[in-house]
Parts: C-alpha cells; sequence; structure tokens
C-alpha cells in the first residue's frame, strides 16, 4: 500500500528541473538567434541572394540586347518600287537602315529578283543589265531627286556616298516553243484557274560574299536600275541579303536556346564576381574602422554575458529531482582576491577573523553610557569557511 502510494506521488510528482533546462535552452535560442553576429549575417545573406538574383535578371537582359545586336538575320528581303517613265530604265530606292539589315564584319550574299510574265516583249528583249548602288545616306528626299539625276545621266550621285556598286548581265529564261504550246494544252484548266502560273521568276545575283570592316560606314539605302528599256514588264523586284554566317554567330543562329542560356550564365557569373570584389575591395577600404566598432560590440555582448552568468552564479540554487534523492544546491565560490590583496604579503593579512570581526563589529552606547556590542555574522558557516579561506590562502603564499 505504501509502494502504491509513493509510486503515484512520483508519478503526479511536477517536472520542474525539465521545464527549467527547456526555459534555458529557449532563452540560449533565443538569445543566439537575436544577437548581433546573426543578424548582421541575415543581412548580408539578403543583400547577396537579392544583388544575384537583380544581377540575373540584367545578364538576361543584356544577353537578348547582345544576341539583337550581333547576330543577323540570315536572308533579309526589301522591296524595289521601280519607277517607269523617269527615265531611260526603269530604277527604284531601297531603304536598308530601318531596320538595320547589314551589320559589320558579316559576309552577304546580294541579289534582285524579278518577277516578270513570260510575254512576248520580255521574251524577245533577249540579255539586259542590273545595276546596283549601296548608298550611305538614308531613302529621302534628297536622294530621290540625286537618284532621278542619276538615272537620267549616270554621271554621280552628288553629295551621296557610293560604298558598293555592281553591274551584272541577265536574261529571260528560254522556252521552245513547241514544248512551250503542249505544256499549255496539258495544263490548260490550271493555267486558267491560277493566272500567276504564268510567271517568270528571276534572281540576278550582284554581290558575293560582301563585307564590311568594322566602324567602317553601313549601307543605309539601295539603288536599283533594270538597263532594258521601258519596254520591260516586270511585276515587282526585291532586294535580298543572305547572310553566310559563320563560327559564333552561326551557332547562335541555329542553336539560339542553348548559347543564350550559356552566355546568360557566363554574363551572370562575371557580374558576381565583380560584385564580389568591388565588396572585398570596400569592406578593405572601410575595414578597420568597422572592425574596431565590431570588436568592440563584441567584447561588449561578451562582458554583458559573463556579467549575467556571473550575477547567476554569485546567488546559491536549488533543483528539485526525482524520487527520494536529494536535491541539487548550487552555491557560490569564494570569488579570488583582487590584485592588491594578492600583493600584500603574509604579514599585512588578517589572521582568523580579526579583520572580519573589525568590519563587522562596532560599538554603540546606550542611554546609561553602556556599550552595546553587535555581531554581523561571527561565528556562522560563511564567515568561518571566509577565515578558513584567508587562512588557507595566507599559509600557501608563506609556502610559495
Amino acid at each position: 500500500m505504501l509502494n502504491r502510494r509513493a509510486k503515484s506521488r512520483r508519478e503526479h510528482q511536477p517536472r520542474p528541473l525539465i521545464c527549467v533546462m527547456a526555459m534555458d535552452t529557449l532563452e540560449e535560442t533565443v538569445r543566439v538567434v537575436t544577437s548581433r553576429h546573426v543578424q548582421r549575417a541575415v543581412v548580408n545573406a539578403a543583400l547577396l541572394v537579392s544583388s544575384a538574383v537583380t544581377l540575373f535578371f540584367l545578364a538576361a537582359v543584356a544577353t537578348g540586347l547582345f544576341f539583337q545586336n550581333f547576330v543577323p538575320d540570315q536572308f533579309v528581303t526589301t522591296p524595289v518600287h521601280l519607277q517607269y517613265g523617269s527615265g531611260p530604265n526603269p530604277y527604284g530606292v531601297a531603304s536598308l537602315a530601318k531596320p538595320p539589315m547589314i551589320k559589320t564584319q558579316q559576309e552577304y550574299d546580294i541579289s534582285v529578283t524579278l518577277s516578270m510574265p513570260r510575254s512576248p516583249p520580255n521574251v524577245e528583249r533577249g540579255n539586259f543589265m542590273v545595276t546596283l548602288y549601296l548608298l550611305g545616306s538614308e531613302a529621302n528626299e534628297k536622294l530621290a531627286a540625286d537618284a532621278l539625276v542619276f538615272a537620267n545621266s549616270h554621271a554621280h550621285f552628288g553629295s551621296q556616298k557610293v560604298l558598293f556598286n555592281s553591274r551584272r548581265p541577265a536574261l529571260v529564261p528560254y522556252v521552245d516553243p513547241i514544248v512551250s504550246v503542249a505544256k499549255r494544252l496539258l495544263l490548260l484548266l490550271y493555267h486558267m484557274f491560277v493566272p500567276g502560273s504564268q510567271t517568270c521568276r528571276m534572281t540576278v545575283a550582284l554581290a558575293e560574299r560582301l563585307a564590311f570592316s568594322k566602324g567602317s560606314v553601313l549601307p543605309a539605302s539601295a539603288y536599283v536600275e533594270v538597263e532594258a528599256g521601258q519596254e520591260i514588264q516586270i511585276y515587282n523586284a526585291a532586294l535580298t541579303l543572305t547572310a553566310q554566317l559563320r563560327g559564333l554567330r552561326w551557332l547562335m543562329f541555329h542553336y539560339r536556346l542553348p548559347t543564350y542560356l550559356a552566355f546568360t550564365f557566363l554574363f551572370w557569373v562575371c557580374e558576381v564576381l565583380f560584385m564580389g570584389l568591388a565588396w572585398a575591395v570596400w569592406g578593405a577600404v572601410t575595414g578597420p574602422k568597422e572592425t574596431g566598432k565590431g570588436h568592440r560590440r563584441a567584447r561588449g555582448e561578451e562582458d554583458d554575458d559573463e556579467g549575467e552568468l556571473g550575477e547567476m552564479s554569485d546567488h546559491p540554487h536549488t533543483f528539485p529531482t526525482y524520487g527520494k534523492q536529494p536535491p541539487l544546491k548550487h552555491e557560490p565560490g569564494v570569488k579570488e582576491e583582487d590584485d592588491e590583496e594578492r600583493g600584500r604579503p603574509i604579514s599585512d593579512m588578517p589572521a582568523g577573523g580579526a579583520e572580519a570581526g573589525d568590519e563587522d563589529e562596532h560599538d554603540e552606547y546606550d542611554e546609561g553610557g553602556r556599550k552595546r556590542t553587535y555581531d554581523s555574522g561571527l561565528g556562522t558557516s560563511y564567515s568561518e569557511e571566509g577565515s578558513a579561506g584567508v587562512r588557507r590562502r595566507a599559509s600557501r603564499n608563506a609556502m610559495e
């Protein structure tokens, strides 16, 4: 019966030691988390992460702009509106500036495509010439006036700067009359419902592997003239620039996504490295002042921690235990003597409890003139321990 009651009493006994340990652990965790070192580390980590994300976004934008400015379009076609009745031959001016169609250090094949009917005047015309001039100025009213003068005189373009010129022959493809009649009879219905089937498309090559060096003036407009007289019949004309891609531009054109990701990552790594270098330089420049402040702050925190621990250790504590075990007691130890007391000779130290008696006892007199003496703890365990500790230190110093 007694054992059962003791067991139930132990089961219902509170556990203050666990609560105290949990509170101590929680307080220590809160103290560590809210310390200045942790706050400084969190702020630095947040700055680094935000800077890295911002730099990655800038790297993506920079890579896109680099692709747009460095990689040309492989095929660029611009229409040429031929002018009839303004000169001996039809001519036209095409703009190459908006958007920029030619890039530096890139080879181009330039050709003119003519869409013509197989009419008797075109078939009977035979060979004719196609002329190309690449000009440095943009297409405007001044250039149109100079082109009109040049189409009639073929002397010069006035103030316009000519960057390249070419003149190549052309001929409407020949078809045997018998074969042409048989083809028309077999495909009569097709030719009736599709009038454009009789169109002849000619491509006249005017330049091969044409490139402009870095820093040179790029063509902003093109002058095209078909030297076949006003009798030549042409549906429409177009100027085509074909970029002959090689090396890095070929890789960036045919594998856009992998190269874009690779260049973005490369730019981002370079930005992060430069940011780290700038950070290190800034820390080196402003390091001594910040380091001294941080050291004083750290020393202040350590002193505060030591002061708190010292205050806790100066007071006795009793911790409960389980069962019949005696409670745990914490009693503060005797503080070490000051440097002045350590340096005092043995002869100057009080023997036994003399000094304590001098300090603790004080004399008072009552109304009748009798002397009253008060004792402030002589004979207690604490005074005995203190006097014993003094005697032990005195004997130790004498032996030394």
